[in-house]
């Protein structure tokens, strides 16, 4: 038996494709921290993955349609709702590139404290690191 004769099949595979393609393209996104402004591109294709595995349902897909439509329908639905609720809003007074730093004191590498005003006057490169774990 061909698991591709079923229309629900192909939409069920359609829907799983369209869902993990923006899923690593967000992702990749991420990995370089240039998630855009506008998610709304990214809600829409996950929705519409959502709604293509719904539909390979309702067209009663075979057991392959069954199966994939499920990881379809989990990714197109949970994305954009953790999307929606994590909005990233910059407090008032957010340091901008090109502002003047702040003075600030803090350990170095070495544990002796490191006082930002011995930089004053030249420019400086801050780099922060997220944690990966």
């Amino acid at each position: 038996m061909n698991i591709f004769k079923n229309r629900g099949n192909w939409l069920a595979l359609a829907a799983l494709v369209l869902a993990v393609g923006c899923t690593m393209v967000w992702f990749g996104l991420n990995r370089n921290v240039a998630l855009p402004g506008d998610r709304t591109f990214f809600v829409l294709v996950w929705l519409s993955a959502a709604a293509l595995a719904i539909t390979a349902l309702v067209m009663k897909a075979g057991w392959f349609g069954r199966i994939v439509s499920v990881p379809a329908l989990v990714i197109g639905l949970f994305f954009p709702f953790t999307v929606s609720i994590s909005e990233q809003v910059l407090p008032p007074g957010t340091i901008q590139v090109g502002d003047t730093m702040p003075s600030f004191s803090a350990p170095d590498d070495t544990g002796q404290i490191f006082d930002s005003e011995r930089l004053r006057g030249n420019p400086v490169l801050i780099k922060f690191f997220r944690a990966h774990w």
